[in-house]
């Protein structure tokens, strides 16, 4: 059982003096999810989502912490670390030499880089669904090359800001290392590249291109599936970077795994650094994001039409800011106020046209009575292999279908572990391969959740 620890006041005020003493994003996303309280032993516990966050903290804040004690509670304490939470993936231990980051930074005039000033840091919300990946991301771009991320691969559905995050880190690189070179490019712009190099005999001003860098960042690398060239190129640009021990980050719509029409090679090659994925983003989150949103663009709204947005708009990040742009557009040009009736009017096409709300304890009850099965059974012990089928089942749609992490669907279903959620949606992504009864079941039962 994972112990809990309280959010004292003691560390509260910890927290408070630590956030003037260093950037706000690195506080954001390092101290600010942190809890902490004495114990009766005289240390103090530190709560934080996985073992990635301690190493770093402890590395990186250690002498701010314990300046926080003596200036605020008055003595030290020896810092003991709870982890409330696991990655999907292994975490590994950050191994940064100053002296060779400082060498890597000699260097000279960088080509563009494609990035777009609005991806940013400090554009980004950060919150429970995409704050590992964020945690990771602020470490590459603090030490490119440098870290066990290499290559960091980023997944998730469209539209929950993968393009953001990784042309945050490019910039962040660019503003911390101005000597070091960076290259942003979608897999269609890699792809369109080196179609023209072959057309214009110019193949070594290519691979200088995407070679001759610092950090390279390749968007939706998903689209490479099938384009066997291409992939050769990639992979050779692949190697090329990894041994020269520059940083190469990836983003896609699906784990590597789950990506048919890639060489095994280059699937093998994805895993190599870390691969975390980003979920959907919570109310609160929601509503996170269309405050920062609104700061960004300089203009405000009422409280109330801010929450109603997020309450209704959520199925994506993207969508989100489409439907404040709405509004706000709206207001704009019929000089309008922008008030909570004019925000049902202007997305009521958008909300109606919204798929059903699915709930695992739906995808419970439909996987069920498929099978055949009680649904409490879902929740038991029990293993049959009818059993067992549904509950693999009903995991497989509850990731597909649902926005829940894997710790919440493996809770949903009798406090199992994230790992036999991972282990249950592998399996019958492998068996409707070659299973027609198996993949009509799941299109049967689907299709029954969403209309």
């Amino acid at each position: 059982m994972i112990e809990q620890v309280a959010n004292s006041s003691q560390w509260t005020d910890c927290l408070t003096y630590m956030s003037r003493r260093v950037k706000k994003q690195s506080f954001s996303t390092w101290l600010r999810p942190t809890k902490g309280e004495p114990t009766e032993d005289g240390a103090f516990k530190i709560s934080v989502p996985n073992q990635f966050v301690a190493d770093w903290v402890d590395s990186h804040f250690r002498d701010l912490v314990n300046e926080a004690f003596v200036e605020v509670l008055g003595r030290k304490y020896e810092v003991v670390y709870i982890i409330t939470g696991h990655s999907d993936e292994d975490q590994t231990e950050l191994e940064l030499d100053s002296d060779s980051v400082q060498a890597l930074a000699e260097r000279g005039p960088r080509p563009s880089s494609n990035l777009n000033a609005r991806y940013s840091f400090d554009s980004l919300v950060v919150g429970d669904f995409n704050q590992f990946a964020c945690a990771a991301s602020m470490a590459v771009a603090e030490a490119p090359g440098l870290t066990k991320y290499n290559p960091l691969y980023i997944y998730g559905r469209t539209g929950l800001g993968k393009t953001h995050i990784i042309q945050a880190i490019g910039s962040q690189i660019l503003k911390l290392w101005p000597d070091k070179s960076v290259i942003y490019a979608t897999s269609e712009k890699f792809t369109s590249d080196f179609i023209a190099a072959i057309s214009d005999r110019s193949i070594s001003d290519f691979t200088k291109l995407y070679r001759d860098v610092d950090a390279l960042i390749i968007d939706d690398i998903q689209f490479f599936a099938g384009k066997e060239g291409t992939q050769e190129q990639f992979f050779h640009t692949f190697n090329v970077l990894y041994h020269a021990g520059k940083q190469i980050i990836l983003s896609s719509d699906r784990p590597p795994r789950d990506i048919s029409g890639l060489e095994d090679r280059l699937l093998s090659r994805f895993s190599w650094g870390l691969v975390t994925d980003l979920q959907a983003p919570d109310l609160e989150n929601r509503t996170a994001i269309l405050y920062k949103k609104l700061e960004t663009e300089g203009t405000e709204l009422p409280e109330s039409v801010v929450r109603y947005i997020a309450d209704k708009v959520t199925a994506n990040i993207r969508e989100l800011e489409g439907a404040l742009i709405r509004v706000l557009a709206y207001a704009s040009l019929k000089k309008v106020p922008a008030d909570l009736e004019m925000a049902r009017k202007v997305l009521s096409d958008t909300i109606s046209h919204q798929k059903r709300q699915i709930t695992i304890h739906s995808i419970q009850e439909k996987t069920a009575s498929h099978f055949q099965i009680e649904s409490g059974l879902m929740t038991a012990k029990k293993k049959t292999a009818r059993v067992a089928l549904a509950r693999q089942v009903a995991m497989y749609l509850s990731r597909s279908l649902t926005n829940n992490s894997l710790k919440a669907i493996g809770s949903a279903f009798g406090g199992r572990d994230h790992t036999t959620v991972i282990h249950a949606c592998s399996l019958i992504s492998k068996r409707m391969s070659g299973d027609a009864v198996l993949r009509d079941a799941i299109d049967n039962i689907s299709a029954s959740l969403l209309y």
